[in-house]
């Protein structure tokens, strides 16, 4: 009795039970090995499902060998003529057939045959030898053939074929096991390719690891002579597991302690050049955008204060997509709006001429038509009305005064408009007074501030002479 594998569920059962008590298949008497791997199959199987074999000759063979039946031992018995004649040689022949020696059995038959070759009870003895000698060599050729020993299969069936040359039986197991030899040889041919193709791949890995070894030995020198924390970091990506991979590591490290302990100390720091000295020192590190962001920064502040068409152009030089570009951009838009035209300050200049001539001629009509209603900044007067620069044009002229000269300092005329359009003037006047006495006529200078409106009229005015009137 043996343990075997359910061909159904797998399970361990013995091959002598009538049925698998797991899964219910019957399996003494209806269960064969196959030959090939020495799976266990329900007998019917065509194919191995473990190793594809066919399974329908030998089922062929199985069938034809159970039709046949099995030949039976002899009881022969020696008779008074055979005993007078070989004596002793047939029943020693018969003893050692009883104990299985068949090849044993057959020399010593054979010898009894020679003395009496036609003697039925010597023939029936040889035959029976001969049949155990087949019985015997197929028993034990099948085993081996299960435990694919296929040449020492083939040679137990010859031996017997030289006893038996016409055995259909040891014929047929023959031919199987030469098909199964010739499969086996194709494999093993296969696998031999398979195996020297194996062995030209690792011998070509082992020349490519020499290979990449001088190369990770180079990309180590151009990582240190770099000293960079993306040139570790790429090195590390290509030889995660190279011989150098440790070094990158630790240098990695430091460098990041270096750069982040550089970072610290300037970090809050309102000086260009420190982060200028980060980027130099860390030119792909950890902080690069924020050290950016704060030149950037400080950048803009430097632009704003100077508030100058060149300060902001210096800035959108020096950070075309800054963060400030849409306020720079704005910022010289409104210089360039606030910068009049060559005719704008003609215009002004003709402006404050006419005005200044009306206060010269005491023309009060004149003069008030350059001014609204109410004026928010008159001089020293906040919302003068027309009457108070009325008042204010006749008290310059009271006493000894007769006439009043008023020139404007061209050179020095300036002119600026505002978002509003108002202009802002700014100019020097020399004014010189004609006193009844000749000898008191004197000469002042003043710096004038005025506002002009979109209206062409004056909003504001005012002078560095706190007491004056112009």
């Amino acid at each position: 009795m043996a343990l075997i594998k359910c061909p159904e569920c797998g399970e361990s059962v013995s091959d002598k039970a009538p049925n698998c008590p797991h899964c219910g298949l019957a399996i003494a008497g209806n269960i064969i090995p196959c030959p090939e791997c020495g799976a266990v199959v329900p007998k019917g199987t065509e194919t191995c499902p473990k190793c594809a074999f066919p399974l329908q000759e030998v089922k062929e063979q199985v069938k034809n060998v159970e039709a046949t039946p099995a030949p039976q031992k002899p009881a022969i018995k020696a008779s008074e003529e055979v005993l007078e004649k070989i004596g002793p040689v047939f029943l020693e022949a018969k003893e050692l057939y009883e104990k299985k020696k068949f090849v044993s059995a057959y020399d010593k038959i054979n010898i009894a045959l020679s003395a009496a070759p036609n003697n039925t009870e010597c023939l029936k003895l040889e035959a029976a030898i001969v049949s155990g000698i087949c019985d015997h060599s197929q028993k034990v050729a099948e085993e081996l053939f299960q435990a694919k020993e296929y040449a020492k299969a083939l040679t137990e069936i010859d031996g017997a074929l030289k006893f038996a040359p016409n055995s259909q039986a040891l014929l047929n197991l023959s031919n199987e096991i030469k098909r199964a030899k010739s499969r086996r040889k194709t494999r093993i041919t296969v696998i031999s390719v398979l195996v020297v193709i194996a062995i030209a791949v690792v011998a070509a890995m082992s020349i490519r690891k020499s290979f990449t070894a001088e190369e990770e030995n180079q990309a180590w020198e151009i990582a240190k002579d770099s000293n960079t924390v993306s040139c570790y970091n790429q090195f590390l990506e290509d030889y995660p597991d190279g011989a150098h991979s440790m070094d990158a590591q630790e240098m990695l490290m430091k460098l990041q302690k270096d750069e982040t302990d550089f970072w610290g100390r300037i970090q809050s720091s309102s000086d260009v050049y420190s982060y200028e000295q980060y980027l130099k020192k860390f030119p792909q590190g950890m902080y690069v955008d924020q050290a950016k962001n704060s030149i950037d920064s400080l950048d803009w502040v430097k632009a704003s204060k100077k508030n100058t068409p060149e300060a902001f152009a210096e800035y959108l030089a020096a950070h075309p997509e800054g963060a400030h570009v849409g306020e720079a951009q704005s910022a010289n838009e409104k210089i360039a709006a606030s910068v009049p035209t060559a005719e704008e300050i003609s215009g002004m200049k003709s402006f404050f001429s006419n005005y200044y001539a009306a206060v010269e001629n005491k023309d009060e009509s004149s003069v008030l038509d350059f001014f609204e209603s109410v004026t928010p900044k008159y001089y020293g007067i906040s919302n003068a009305s027309k009457s108070d620069i009325q008042a204010n044009i006749k008290k310059m002229y009271a006493k000894d005064i007769k006439q009043v000269h008023i020139k404007i300092n061209d050179a020095s005329f300036k002119v600026t408009k505002d978002e509003s359009g108002n202009y802002h003037v700014t100019f020097p006047i020399d004014v010189t007074y004609d006193r009844e006495d000749a000898a008191k006529t004197n000469t002042s200078s003043m710096n004038v501030t005025a506002v002009v409106n979109g209206n062409q009229k004056i909003t504001s005015i005012i002078s560095n002479k706190s007491n004056s009137t112009l």
